[in-house]
């Protein structure tokens, strides 16, 4: 995933977006080509091979996915918040009009598929994903889970890299930036607006001020200062 170092997703964010994450798209390459599928997911922090923990999945049992063999490593694509961007929510579009864009934040995780086919280990993850959704799946009947166990393949992926981006309009002044997330409220994408406030509003006012700065010393009109850090 081409991630310029502005939009980059820190750690700590990157984390809660595989922990926050219902699905993932589990995409995985083979002879015959790539194949994508949709899939509940559950991050379970930490562990090898690199400390970023291992996503649990689970198929039914006549997915063919699961028992052809694959190349390489497989890849999960999660998402976090997506929206449309306006480019009349941008403060300078009354002066110098320009084109909307689409902002978004998503983790890409690589590793290895491991597959489980032992009931207790199809048990936990099912118990996992549902206790996380409110649902106690230990309410069902013992032998009704065991046949219902026996129609799915786990599926853990055991994270060894890692890519994590939010497009979310860093590049731009801080007044357009909070345009933008107006706009974004108007519209009831809360979640965006959001992380663009916590996001994109302190980088474009550290951008600024870096700009502001350069700009000072070129002319004379400031003494040389250190350089702000952008986040």
């Amino acid at each position: 995933m081409y991630t310029p170092r502005h939009f980059a997703l820190d750690d700590d964010r990157m984390r809660a977006l595989l922990a926050s994450a219902d699905t993932a798209q589990l995409v995985t390459a083979h002879e015959h080509g790539p194949v994508a599928t949709l899939l509940p997911v559950v991050w379970r922090p930490d562990g090898p091979p690199a400390g970023l923990g291992s996503l649990i999945l689970h198929v039914t049992r006549v997915n063919p996915v699961w028992r052809e063999p694959y190349l390489g490593d497989a890849l999960a694509i999660l998402s976090g918040p997506d929206a449309y961007v306006h480019a009349d929510w941008y403060a300078s579009n009354a002066d110098a009009p320009g084109v909307p864009t689409w902002n978004y934040v998503t983790v890409h995780a690589y590793g290895p598929l491991i597959i489980h086919d032992d009931p207790d280990w199809l048990r936990e993850a099912v118990w996992e994903l549902s206790d996380r959704f409110g649902y106690d799946s230990r309410r069902v009947a013992d032998d009704a889970t065991a046949r219902m166990l026996r129609a799915i393949v786990g599926i853990e992926l055991p994270i060894g890299r890692i890519e994590a981006k939010a497009k979310l309009n860093q590049n731009r002044t801080p007044d357009d930036v909070r345009g933008a997330i107006d706009g974004l409220r108007s519209a009831g994408h809360d979640a965006m607006a959001d992380a663009m406030t916590e996001i994109s509003v302190p980088h474009a006012e550290a951008r600024q001020r870096l700009i502001e700065d350069v700009k000072g010393r070129r002319l004379g009109e400031v003494r040389p200062a250190s350089p702000p850090t952008l986040t």
